[in-house]
């Protein structure tokens, strides 16, 4: 279903879509402590996961995948993280179902369990498997005993899969990225490069303003003829997105803009062209697998776990947008999963 322009300047993005589990119900203890459900056997020597979430519909696609890949042997509790500040919440989940592991969903759970490990200070933790998250790779320093599943999907994936959309001319793709994501821009570019596909960056400052996005855009569009945007939460508050990337990509000259959200491709305004980021039922499948791996390494996660890439992907595409302003391919249509027009 389409999404009226209110709905899609503020849609959560990618990073911070985390899935619930049902009707909540606030327990005792602090006052954002909220267990929203639990799967599983309840017998007294069953070993426990615990999943720090926010309650959305994405988050309840990873949530099933889980469970049913976990239920039969562990008993699965979830518990409500919103905020980077709820590091409180995080220690009463752990003192009450002192899990053997843990899920971490998005930036903000990510940040509060950083917060809560620095608070404690211990030299053991369960280990943590984050997944819903933006750039794992960087929120996994300095969190012990941490592995991950990416969310961003490989540029060069990305690519592939748009050149059998759409008739393109040449393959040189634009990026706006701020200072702390040019590693991960970079470690891109080099993988792009070996399939001839070139990337442009242009880097804004820290402290941007919608002038600057703006700027940035028509200065990439003068060297690129594909548009990257980045699943940086930075970059796309509100603000930006309704004064600096929505103005700067209705310029002309249009193109093509590829996009890691599901949130961020619309039929009512033309911002991104094209989506494609992790099937969420088979990322809980994934972090399932590899929770299975931790427990047969007897709980262990030595060192910075080895981050693994989604096995399984989703691709969206705003169909009207193409057929307004480029050349669709015939087939176009038959190689999407899910069409806006």
């Amino acid at each position: 279903m389409a999404l009226n322009r209110r709905e899609f300047l503020l849609a959560p993005l990618c990073a911070g879509l985390l899935v619930g589990c049902g009707a909540g119900m606030t327990n005792s203890g602090p006052s954002h402590y909220v267990e929203l459900g639990g799967a599983g056997p309840k017998q007294a020597n069953t070993k426990t996961i615990v999943v720090f979430m926010p309650e959305t519909p994405q988050t309840r696609e990873v949530w099933k995948g889980l469970s049913d890949e976990l239920a039969s042997e562990y008993r699965l509790v979830a518990i409500r993280v919103e905020r980077a500040a709820d590091a409180a919440v995080i220690a009463e989940g752990i003192r009450r179902h002192s899990p053997v592991g843990l899920v971490l969903m998005n930036n903000p759970t990510v940040n509060a369990y950083r917060d809560y490990q620095q608070k404690v200070k211990s030299a053991e933790f369960p280990p943590a498997l984050i997944v819903m998250t933006s750039f794992v790779e960087g929120q996994m320093r300095n969190l012990v005993g941490s592995t991950g599943i990416s969310y961003e999907v490989p540029l060069i994936s990305v690519m592939t899969n748009l050149r059998r959309l759409i008739t393109l001319d040449s393959e040189r793709v634009g990026v706006v990225v701020r200072s702390p994501l040019t590693g991960f821009v970079n470690g891109q570019i080099a993988l792009a490069r070996r399939e001839q596909v070139a990337v442009v960056q242009e880097v804004v400052s820290l402290d941007l303003n919608p002038s600057e996005v703006k700027r940035a855009i028509r200065r990439l569009k003068e060297n690129a003829n594909v548009l990257w945007i980045l699943n940086d939460d930075r970059l796309l508050n509100p603000k930006l997105i309704s004064e600096g990337w929505l103005p700067g990509l209705d310029e002309r000259p249009w193109l093509p803009t590829i996009v890691g959200a599901g949130s961020l491709v619309s039929s009512v305004r033309s911002f991104g062209t094209f989506a494609v980021l992790p099937d969420h039922v088979a990322l809980g499948t994934q972090a399932a697998s590899m929770l299975l791996d931790i427990a047969d390494a007897g709980w262990k996660v030595e060192g910075q776990g080895t981050l693994q890439l989604p096995l399984s992907t989703t691709t969206i595409m705003d169909a009207l947008q193409v057929n307004q302003r480029f050349v669709m391919r015939k087939d176009a249509l038959q190689q999407v999963d899910r069409v806006l027009d």
